[in-house]
């Protein structure tokens, strides 16, 4: 069946040429601007817009095209989460590369310091996340980042490659 913004059976090309125009405008919808824009009466096109029901085929249409930016919406999130979670993920791979290469020697007490207090509290998220209810205690991938670049901004992290 054909949809309902799409020219229905026995409708003339002019009066879907008509519809077409009407059904784009979006919220600057009006008969009078149909009218004008292809030289037509008001009167034509008020009939057309009634035999036609062009109230219930744009409110159709309306509805199919925030249907689909919704969807889009949600596919470009999803898109983001696993490409943020990727990146977290090759973050950690680096991160703890880097944190089996270093000799205690190096390390200023400062140092152990922060990496102490950086465990404790990635294990107390942990498990909050585990235990309470996951959509009150989510951790933005964006903070976690940046919480990330901070916390080891002041370590050299040398030649460390991905290739593993």
């Amino acid at each position: 069946m054909d949809k309902p913004w799409e020219r229905q059976k026995g409708e003339s090309e002019k009066a879907f040429e008509a519809f077409t125009i009407y059904r784009n405008m979006g919220q600057e919808r009006t008969v009078t601007a149909v009218g004008k824009k292809l030289g037509k009466s008001r009167n034509l096109i008020d009939r057309w817009k009634d035999r036609w029901n062009w109230k219930e085929r744009v409110r159709s249409y309306d509805n199919e095209l925030e249907k689909q930016a919704k969807e889009k919406a949600i596919k470009d999130y999803k898109s983001m989460t696993e490409r943020h979670i990727k990146i977290a993920m090759q973050l950690q791979k680096k991160a703890l590369k880097a944190f089996n290469n270093l000799e205690i020697e190096e390390m200023s007490p400062k140092d152990i310091k922060e990496f102490l207090k950086m465990a404790t509290e990635l294990e107390r998220l942990s498990r909050t996340m585990e235990n309470d209810n996951q959509q009150e205690n989510t951790i933005s991938n964006d903070n976690f980042i940046d919480a990330l670049k901070q916390e080891t901004a002041n370590l050299d992290w040398g030649d460390i490659d991905d290739t593993e």
